[in-house]
């Protein structure tokens, strides 16, 4: 059986503080047959400069102004041609050894479309947040979990597909500023369910700069859109709460035990350099 080729997509603007680390958790990776696109959006900051230092190990970079986030993700998938495909925010993080784990399993579950592993959240120092669900073992998410509850415990830098699944949904929105992952994932699972890796893979950052924490009103109409678009909003109230809560106990029960297990020493958190 042939090695899996996996293509990773960096999308990024002005992160000149963190996108050297993002470069490097993708290069330093233990396995080879990964393709690698950084697409900047023109940025003002010297975060060019950094991606430049790198440009003899990527398959292709840019540095020009774009459509925003989606549209950069959404181009640099247009180019890429590996099996499985995926991206990481240029902020965000993989953990070594995360892309020889994917590739394994896609080749060990050829039937897998999907795959949602695990990830936790860090904070600018790269120190683990603090609190109850800042991290996943990963998801097997379905298009009704999304659709009626969220995209809770489905990390994106975490998550990864074939690209043949994204072809066949039609891919990225490249309108749409801040569902993106969350639109396109309930596309995938409707395709294919999320498979689970219980395995950590990647660090969500939060930041005071990044957008989860900037755009909180495009964020509520989107997902307003996103009830719209795939006929939650169009359900009864009644069969929305009990859809919600159906997915929602679950998911709270998984985080309370994941956080026992890792109060106790079964599972720790990597450090991250």
């Amino acid at each position: 059986m042939s090695e899996v080729r996996i293509s990773v997509v960096t999308p990024s603007y002005n992160q000149a503080e963190y996108v050297e680390q993002t470069i490097l958790s993708v290069l330093q990776q233990d396995y080879s047959n990964v393709e690698y696109l950084v697409l900047d959006g023109g940025s003002t900051d010297g975060s060019a400069d950094i991606i430049e230092k790198y440009s003899d190990q990527l398959a292709y970079w840019c540095s020009a102004p774009d459509g925003g986030q989606a549209d950069a993700i959404s181009r640099g998938f247009a180019r890429c041609t590996g099996d499985v495909i995926c991206w990481i925010n240029s902020d965000d993080l993989f953990l070594p050894g995360a892309l020889s784990k994917v590739a394994r399993y896609f080749t060990d579950h050829p039937e897998t479309q999907c795959l949602s592993g695990g990830a936790f959240t860090i904070d600018e120092h790269n120190q683990p947040v603090k609190g109850f669900g800042v991290f996943t073992l990963g998801e097997q998410a379905t298009f009704d979990k999304l659709r009626f509850y969220a995209q809770d415990n489905l990390y994106q830098p975490a998550a990864f597909w074939r690209r043949s699944a994204y072809e066949a949904v039609g891919g990225v929105d490249p309108t749409l500023n801040f569902i993106m992952d969350y639109d396109l994932f309930a596309r995938l699972a409707l395709h294919s369910p999320f498979a689970r890796l219980p395995a950590l893979l990647a660090c969500f950052r939060l930041h005071g700069e990044c957008k989860s924490m900037r755009i909180q009103e495009v964020r509520e109409a989107e997902l307003e859109l996103f009830r719209e678009r795939y006929g939650a909003s169009s359900c009864s109230e009644l069969s929305q709460r009990l859809m919600y809560w159906k997915y929602r106990l679950p998911s709270l029960a998984r985080k309370a035990q994941w956080r026992l297990a890792r109060k106790i020493g079964l599972i720790e958190l990597p450090r991250v350099a």
